[in-house]
């Protein structure tokens, strides 16, 4: 009877564990789903904040450096704002006129593509003849469904055109008043802990991401635009037309790593079909382009940040993907700074113990192997 008991008794124990556990797994689930619909809710919200949090980030040096000078830090902050805001909108009206122009050239490659690929264009232009005829007594309702669709059109990039605007204001006053006020905070942050030690560890983890997350943002930004100028200089000498937009569109999609410059050696091969008529200057385009990438991801990056900052480029390429669902274009661009910044603030709070080290992006094998060798139990 006593053993029987004891048995009902355990049984029972493990059937509350399970449910406990299941609990407990259904919890997280839930507050995982939280955060991604928050994020997803928000954007609108958040997006300004983490690209000025950024921008901050990195120009935060240039404002102390005019401290220095007895530059006061919000005349500094507006000059360093309006130094930065006014490159860019200068760089972008040199790049509105070709960016345009390849825009309208998109229907001759459609052409070209069709008239190269022999009996393909032969089974579009049947489809089309077909398409036409089937629909050649409803001209009238064509011709309403196209102007629908322009102004549909029209309507959807003006309302872009202004929530875009709207952003860049946004991220604009944000970014002056991280400049201004931020160390303030930091500093009421660090009267309000209680002991002299906690305001101590508080003070040397705060100026260690900071000067890490800075760093990172100020060389991966460096890096970025070096390639840029390469890929345009590149670009020139192989007679391409409008190189400084290649230039500009390899250093902003390099932000996203391994999808960006994909994307851009897509683009750069059709680039290539239309400016050249033999296959090996066409391949020549986008090869000269992911040469400079390769060397770039390889060689360059490695050396100037170190392996503290190598990531692995599977979670790489999902944490991309997750950040595009979220946040579309933003987003990738976005995500691999704040994997960055994640990965600092685990490392410096620890927050993920060793669990951290998943996120590397390389191993030693003379450590994995001596490693092993290590553990491997003795034959004697």
């Amino acid at each position: 009877m006593t053993t029987s008991l004891k048995i009902d008794h355990e049984k029972t124990d493990v059937s509350a564990r399970f449910v406990a556990n299941g609990a407990r797994l259904a919890l997280k689930l839930l507050a995982v789903l939280a955060v991604l619909y928050t994020l997803y809710f928000s954007q609108t919200l958040l997006v300004p904040i983490f690209v000025a949090a950024f921008v901050a980030l990195f120009s935060s040096r240039l404002v102390r450096l005019l401290a220095v000078v007895y530059v006061p830090k919000p005349v500094g902050a507006i000059l360093v704002i309006s130094a930065l805001t006014g490159g860019l909108g200068y760089l972008f009206s040199l790049l509105v006129e070709p960016a345009t122009r390849w825009l309208q050239v998109i229907p001759r490659l459609s052409d070209k593509l069709a008239s190269e690929m022999g009996e393909m264009s032969k089974s579009l232009s049947a489809i089309k003849e077909s398409v036409m005829s089937g629909s050649s007594g409803n001209s009238d309702s064509i011709e309403s469904a196209v102007d629908s669709t322009l102004h549909s059109a029209v309507s959807v990039l003006a309302e872009t055109t202004a929530s875009f605007a709207i952003q860049v204001g946004a991220v604009v006053v944000i970014t002056y008043f991280f400049l201004v006020f931020g160390e303030e905070l930091m500093r009421h942050v660090v009267k309000a802990r209680q002991t002299f030690s906690a305001k101590k560890s508080t003070v040397v983890v705060f100026q260690a991401v900071q000067n890490d997350i800075s760093h990172y943002v100020l060389v991966i930004s460096l890096i970025n635009v070096g390639l840029g100028l390469a890929t345009a200089g590149a670009m020139h000498l192989l007679g391409v037309e409008d190189a400084l937009l290649w230039g500009a569109l390899a250093t902003i999609l390099n932000f996203a790593p391994y999808v960006g410059p994909m994307l851009l050696a897509v683009i750069l091969t059709g680039v290539g079909f239309m400016e050249f008529s033999s296959w090996g200057s066409i391949v020549l385009v986008p090869g000269a382009f992911l040469v400079l990438n390769f060397i770039e991801c390889q060689f360059v990056t490695p050396t100037l940040l170190g392996q503290r900052f190598n990531m692995n480029p599977l979670l790489v390429v999902l944490w991309m993907f997750a950040w595009g669902w979220l946040w579309g274009a933003v987003g990738m661009l976005i995500a691999i700074p704040l994997l960055v910044c994640g990965r600092i603030l685990a490392t410096h709070l620890d927050l993920m113990g060793r669990w951290v080290g998943v996120l590397d992006g390389g191993y030693e094998d003379d450590g994995i192997a001596a490693t092993e060798h290590h553990e491997a139990p003795s034959e004697s």
